[in-house]
């Protein structure tokens, strides 16, 4: 199974199954740990249980990492496969202009914002949700906050829950020039898979 980065598609699935995995292991080993301790001494007494409790503290973080990822959902195919057609566009003529992410899930203290995918240039910010229940200004202000937190000003963000008009705004930046100075698409993306799960 090769690795799959944050910001890539497919990432939130791949660091699922990787969680998932992690915690077994590591509850595991701490139950091997404790019996082996039991086994050996014939009671719970031991030092081997002290180290086998300790255990369940990482692995009991590793477990709130899953339940984070359960809740979480990437882009989905049908949105992936239209995005990339437009990407493919975007990114011809040699200069990279544009940086772009999918599967962002950006938590903050009153809610979660799944980002199915995201486009950091010239000047804008903008997004897809693809879930409908998310509060999408507060995600826009989430993001906008964040950004000028990191030195990072004068962004326009917006966020798109409808594919359509989502895909008729990457087509349209096709056409727009690029801003003076305006080199800081990979630092604000740096900055929104810093504040992603």
């Amino acid at each position: 199974m090769h690795r799959i980065s944050k910001g890539e598609y497919g990432y939130i699935a791949y660091a699922r199954r990787m969680a998932v995995i992690r915690t077994v292991v590591m509850f595991v080993l701490c139950l091997s740990v404790f019996a082996i301790g039991y086994l050996t001494t014939g009671t719970r007494k031991n030092l081997l249980t002290i180290v086998a409790v300790l255990g369940c503290l990482p692995a009991s973080k590793s477990l709130v990492n899953v339940i984070m990822f359960i809740r979480a959902h990437g882009c989905s195919a049908d949105a992936h496969e239209r995005i990339a057609g437009v990407m493919d566009t975007l990114h011809q003529g040699g200069e990279q202009i544009y940086a772009d992410a999918y599967d962002l899930y950006l938590t903050s203290y009153q809610s979660n914002y799944p980002i199915s995918h995201i486009i950091a240039g010239r000047g804008m910010v903008t997004g897809l949700c693809e879930t409908p229940e998310t509060d999408v200004p507060a995600c826009e202000k989430h993001i906008d906050e964040h950004l000028k937190a990191d030195g990072i000003k004068d962004r326009t963000v917006k966020i798109y829950t409808d594919i359509d008009k989502y895909t008729s705004r990457l087509k349209a930046m096709t056409g727009l020039e690029a801003r003076d100075g305006d080199t800081g698409a990979t630092a604000v993306l740096a900055t929104l898979k810093a504040i992603s799960l």
